[in-house]
């Protein structure tokens, strides 16, 4: 029994790393480049190709590096960071990158709103997931995808040309997801969806504030 489980098991767990969250963000604005590229109307591509450097550079290089640091001085045991509390640092170290990242396109940049939008809200979904995780072991795996189905949803009911696309593959990948991480039972059903409404909500919330600002400048 347990060896016809076993390639499921190990599919799931590839899947758990190549979707991890700490790729969303590069991911998704790499996907917003080259499928939605309305998003960058008036920005020439050497630009937005830069930008997407930035975004992989400080949300992928620095969070990981500072998990493997903290796995090299053995403060966490492994960088799968099976036990609750060796989330904390990765997470508070996650939330300052994301939040730099977002100020420095929103001060420096002056992205456009959607952009600024899809950044503050990662920043948001860490910040909720980080005080979750203090509570019980939600799952970061389904937040991270929660909120890019909540983005692309905003950015289909705003009829921007390839987000249906994008929106329909990110709803297939966020399932399986959250299918690959009960299948290898790192977490139990509530803290699986409790993860995708965290995302999602957050998503939404940053939509609505960054659009305010918009507004009111």
């Amino acid at each position: 029994m347990s060896d016809s489980k076993s390639p499921l098991q190990l599919i799931s767990k590839i899947s758990s790393y190549i979707l991890h969250p700490v790729f969303i963000p590069t991911l998704m604005v790499t996907a917003l480049v080259y499928c939605c590229p309305g998003l960058f109307f008036g920005i020439p591509d050497k630009t937005s190709h830069w930008w997407l450097i930035i975004i992989a550079y400080t949300t992928l290089t620095f969070p990981l590096l500072v998990v493997f640091l903290l796995w090299r001085l053995k403060f966490i045991e492994s960088m799968q960071m099976h036990k609750l509390k060796e989330r904390y640092g990765p997470l508070i170290a996650s939330m300052l990158f994301y939040f730099w990242v977002f100020w420095l396109f929103h001060k420096q940049f002056a992205a456009p709103e959607m952009i600024q939008s899809f950044l503050f809200g990662v920043f948001l979904t860490t910040v909720l997931v980080f005080l979750a995780s203090i509570f019980f072991k939600i799952s970061m795996h389904t937040a991270g995808w929660g909120g890019a189905v909540g983005f692309l949803l905003i950015l289909t009911l705003q009829a921007i040309p390839g987000a249906l696309f994008l929106l329909l593959a990110a709803l297939l990948l966020a399932g399986w997801i959250g299918t690959s991480r009960l299948i290898l039972k790192a977490h139990i059903p509530a803290q699986i969806y409790t993860g995708y409404g965290v995302g999602f909500a957050m998503q939404v919330l940053s939509y609505f504030i960054i659009h305010f600002a918009f507004y009111l400048s």
